[in-house]
């Protein structure tokens, strides 16, 4: 993959004691000072409590919109129709009363556990190996909940889609100096189907909800820097062959490269955010104005029918409220970047080649339509490509270009607050991934090479490198 010289960075004398390519940011003399505030001006402050802070550079009265639109993302919904008229419409099928639930904290939802029902911060995709589409019963995502309705238009009651439970098997393995790690793999067995059995050759794909900070700023990387990064063909022979799903965007009906979601399926973060609303919470918005539920699904139908007014469940000021506090969500500071532990990590961050896909550093579009983001650096340490991740973690669908092993490289600022923060971790697609190290050890595919590089260091060498992937 070739990396934008512009964008990439990392220590320069570092690097030349190592002899590895040198990857300089906008600023060739980029430090971790720079790093140590990785939404640039837009960082927020470092809070142990949420993730949910407004980027620091912001006037003061637009961050009482944000507050604003927070309080939508925050608050539950309800069952139309209802006197809470800016809270109703909630389904009639769903996933999640809020944004909060599967995002709690502006970070990830509660991780799920093993023989249990799947917790609503880990959701399920309907896919068809070899083919880019759903289930002819249960669409594109499972969405296990339902309204409780009592209405003369319901001939009987919504019913939700069906439940999945949750196991792990556990995979033992050992490091080059003979110290043991266990990993787990998830596997699940969907329940109490409502409308009939899958189709022959469905599958379903776990989704762990991520966290949400910083996705304003990743917004805001033009897409043409991105482009720079493209090379399906490994036309540099490095292994590594990033390639960008592509994605119709809604609004305008042009093709765009899709940057949001774990297959990169959404071309913006408005996109992103109103498939969130009508997908997750059944809420009807200004991109997306239809309800999920299929024709054979009568209730459903029914129940979407009740509502007397026939509008929107958000209309387009809500939701553009929603939309403008999920850009501003700041990105955490990074920590401790000049201790000697911290630096040890950071070289071998580099000397592992792990920045060929967790690019550090990139400049945002200077137009950006928020000016608070707009010609900031960001570290956010990815390139928000797709990359094959090897059997380990492939699922058996199609999703536009992504295959089933592809997956969009995930930012690492802020993964190292997650257990101090929310009182739990778990990293990866599908969250099977308890803790960092367990995240490194599940890379295959483009990034077998790199992964048997970690399992090759010392002890004291791994506890170096994931000492600095706790501080960004």
């Amino acid at each position: 993959m070739m990396l934008n010289l512009q964008k990439s960075s990392l220590i320069a004398a570092t690097i030349i004691c190592l002899s590895i390519p040198v990857y300089a940011s906008a600023s060739a003399s980029a430090s971790n000072e720079q790093a140590a505030k990785p939404g640039g001006d837009a960082t927020g402050r470092l809070n142990y409590r949420s993730f949910v802070e407004p980027a620091k550079n912001i006037p003061r009265m637009e961050q009482l919109d944000f507050w604003d639109g927070f309080s939508f993302f925050r608050d539950p919904w309800v069952a139309s129709p209802s006197i809470t008229r800016d809270r109703d419409g909630l389904g009639p099928l769903f996933n999640a009363r809020s944004c909060k639930t599967c995002h709690a904290d502006g970070g990830r939802g509660r991780p799920s556990k093993h023989g249990e029902i799947a917790e609503p911060a880990l959701l399920f995709r309907f896919l068809q190996a070899n083919a880019s589409k759903g289930d002819s019963r249960y669409g594109g995502q499972l969405q296990p909940l339902a309204i409780r309705l009592s209405h003369e238009k319901l001939t009987k009651p919504v019913q939700g889609e069906a439940q999945v439970r949750v196991f792990y098997d556990e995979i033992t393995g050992h490091y080059a100096d003979g110290e043991t790690y266990t990993l787990r793999k998830p596997r699940y067995e969907i329940e109490n189907l409502a409308y009939g059995p899958l189709d022959k050759g469905t599958y379903l794909s776990a989704r762990y909800a991520p966290a949400v900070y910083g996705m304003g700023l990743l917004d805001a990387i033009q897409e043409t820097d991105l482009l720079s990064l493209e090379d399906i063909n490994d036309a540099n022979n490095d292994g590594i062959s990033g390639k960008y799903n592509q994605v119709i965007d809604e609004v305008s009906g042009e093709k765009h490269i899709g940057r949001f979601g774990f297959k990169g399926l959404h071309s913006s973060l408005e996109q992103q955010v109103a498939g969130a609303f009508v997908n997750d919470i059944g809420i009807t918005n200004p991109i997306f104005k239809d309800e999920t539920c299929l024709v054979h699904q009568v209730a459903c139908k029914q129940a979407a029918s009740v509502d007397p007014d026939n509008v929107l469940d958000i209309p387009k000021k809500l939701h553009d409220l929603t939309v403008y506090m999920s850009q501003l969500i700041a990105p955490p500071p990074a920590r401790d970047l000049q201790s000697s532990k911290s630096k040890q990590g950071q070289t071998l961050f580099y000397k592992l080649q792990c920045q060929q896909c967790h690019t550090p550093s990139f400049t945002t579009d200077t137009s950006y339509q928020v000016k608070a983001l707009a010609g900031q650096t960001i570290w956010p340490y990815t390139d928000l490509a797709l990359h094959d991740m090897g059997e380990g973690l492939a699922d058996k669908g199609i999703e536009n270009l992504a295959l089933g092993s592809e997956w969009r490289t995930p930012p690492l600022w802020g993964i190292g607050l997650q257990r101090r923060v929310q009182g739990f971790s778990a990293f990866l697609h599908d969250g099977r991934a308890r803790t960092i190290e367990e995240a490194v050890l599940w890379h295959g595919g483009e990034a077998q090479p790199h992964q048997r590089k970690f399992k090759s260091l010392t002890k004291q060498q791994r506890a170096a490198l994931l000492y600095f992937l706790n501080q960004i």
